[in-house]
């Protein structure tokens, strides 16, 4: 089964695949489409369950179907945000091949269901109308599916075997994500992590300038970089755990 898309840009660019979160689907990428189809075929996908692909959600069916599309433009530079991120961090450990570069923004957590399971519990009671305002998931029972699957996560053993150059990207506002997006970078050798001030988690919906020209800087080396492109800050905040 083949995702639904969003496409933008030269189908000969290097290819940008953007994987969203669990609140909207691929349309939270708007201001990525616009930006950054200069340089990149930009595409990204509804992962199963949300907006144009049918359900049901898994983590394993959303690195199916990322996969799938990695492989129809490979090399891809591949970029998930909170959810999206961890099902990129899995592409990335499990299909090293179709790579080119690594984004992770928002985290990713590690292990949900250990780390946020009071949070998964309280999220479960959400009504159908409630899920349907504020995410691109049809109802409750797609939403339980997504965090049926953030209880059973784990990246532990995935995020040492990710070989392709890496950003992990966050808001320092984003305070639930950040202790995680430290072990993340930690874990995954040659990993940078960048903090973003004045952002939160929505980084690329809320801080689109900065997540833009931080993003682009990595993709195309030779720009002179993230830091010179936006305001931002190599994380400071103290070693890592």
């Amino acid at each position: 089964m083949r995702a639904h898309v969003l496409e933008t840009g030269d189908a000969e660019s290097p290819a940008l695949v953007l994987v969203h979160g669990g609140g909207h689907g691929a349309r939270m990428w708007r201001r990525q489409l616009e930006a950054l189809s200069d340089h990149f075929h930009v595409v990204a996908p509804d992962l199963p369950g949300f907006g144009g692909t049918p359900g049901p959600f898994s983590l394993t069916a959303a690195v199916e179907s990322v996969v799938e599309t990695a492989r129809r433009l490979r090399p891809v530079h591949l970029c998930g945000h909170s959810l999206g991120a961890i099902v990129a961090a899995r592409v990335a450990a499990e299909y090293p091949d179709l790579l080119a570069r690594l984004v992770l923004v928002g985290g990713p957590e590690i292990a949900p269901g250990r780390t946020s399971s009071r949070r998964i519990r309280t999220e479960r009671h959400r009504p159908g109308w409630l899920v349907r305002a504020i995410s691109d998931v049809p109802g409750r029972r797609g939403w339980n599916d997504v965090l049926d699957a953030l209880e059973t996560s784990d990246l532990s053993d995935a995020l040492p075997r990710i070989a392709a150059p890496t950003l992990v990207l966050c808001g320092q506002r984003d305070r639930t994500s950040l202790p995680d997006a430290r072990r993340t970078s930690a874990a995954i050798p040659g990993a940078h992590l960048i903090t973003v001030p004045h952002a939160g988690h929505l980084l690329p919906m809320t801080a689109p300038h900065a997540f833009n020209a931080t993003v682009r800087g990595f993709l195309i080396p030779d720009t002179g970089g993230p830091a010179d492109a936006v305001a931002i800050d190599r994380d400071r905040s103290g070693p890592r755990p």
